[in-house]
């Protein structure tokens, strides 16, 4: 108990500096294209830190697609702090009760991270092609794996994955980020993120095959990929705000969900507190065995 308190004052810190965060004026970024096919001698001229990341973000890439494109944006200024970038608010009040949710922003190619309302991380994302699109609403982080086989393709490796529609096989997981939605309805992540969430997000709790006990973090997938047109972030020149979803309408997004991912955050708890008494008494009974 006193463990999980200590965790619950730790999310309220954060959430409240989050909260405060929010309120202060963010760095006004603003964005330029550069045609890269023909000419590769920018790539000598970046700033020594964390710039080719940033690149690597904004463009929904991964390294080996970073010379393969024939147009990148970047920042006129390049940041540390990758959140300033972030097309998600900092803070979203209405999930201040919500312990932990994983946001996908079909738009955005974007996946954000949140705990008790703030935003502790985002990364780019390869959600479904047309064809294919990841499917939109509300679902819970079930199994998961370190390494695992595609059933599209038995030749596909699937590290660092994460169900979330057991029924269809849709996960979360590492994979190549082309800069476009490219998977079979998966949510496709760089490394870095796949194992963060892999070790971050909860698992859903089972009795025999079938029988949930506890679902696992809640993932929030909604928007509309255009992909008959020009990919959204190289509009960030004419129109820095284009990718960014308002405080209000995630808001919008989530009030239809909110009950149940409340209810089933309760319902875990429950079953938390419940198994952590069941040990307490067994401990309890074991050391008194030994002592007899």
């Amino acid at each position: 108990c006193g463990t999980k308190h200590k965790e619950k004052k730790i999310r309220e810190r954060k959430a409240k500096a989050a909260m405060a965060a929010s309120k202060k004026p963010k760095p006004v970024v603003h964005y330029h294209l550069l045609p890269v096919a023909q000419n590769k001698s920018w790539l000598d001229s970046l700033l020594k830190g964390d710039t080719l990341n940033t690149i690597l973000l904004l463009n929904r890439i991964d390294r080996d697609y970073l010379l393969r494109l024939d147009t990148l944006v970047l920042p006129d200024r390049y940041y540390i702090d990758p959140l300033i970038y972030a097309p998600f608010p900092e803070y979203v009040s209405a999930l201040k009760s919500v312990n932990k949710i994983i946001i996908v922003s079909r738009f955005s190619q974007a996946v954000a991270i949140y705990q008790n309302g703030a935003l502790l991380k985002w990364g780019a994302a390869s959600t479904g092609k047309a064809s294919t699109p990841t499917p939109t609403g509300l679902y819970f982080s079930n199994w998961k794996s370190k390494k695992i086989r595609s059933t599209e393709n038995h030749d596909w490796i699937l590290k660092w994955c994460f169900n979330i529609d057991n029924r269809r096989g849709v996960s979360m997981h590492e994979f190549s980020l082309p800069g476009y939605p490219a998977s079979h309805a998966c949510i496709r992540l760089s490394a870095k993120d796949a194992e963060w969430i892999y070790h971050w997000a909860d698992q859903w709790k089972i009795s025999g095959d079938t029988a949930v006990l506890a679902h696992g973090t809640p993932v929030l997938i909604f928007g509309e990929y255009p992909y008959k047109m020009r990919k959204p972030w190289l509009l960030l020149p004419e129109n820095r705000q284009v990718l960014f979803t308002t405080e209000t309408e995630l808001s919008n997004q989530l009030n239809t969900f909110l009950p149940k991912i409340i209810s089933r955050q309760m319902q875990r708890d429950s079953v938390i507190a419940a198994k952590a008494a069941q040990d307490s008494i067994e401990a309890i009974n074991k050391t008194k065995v030994i002592q007899n």
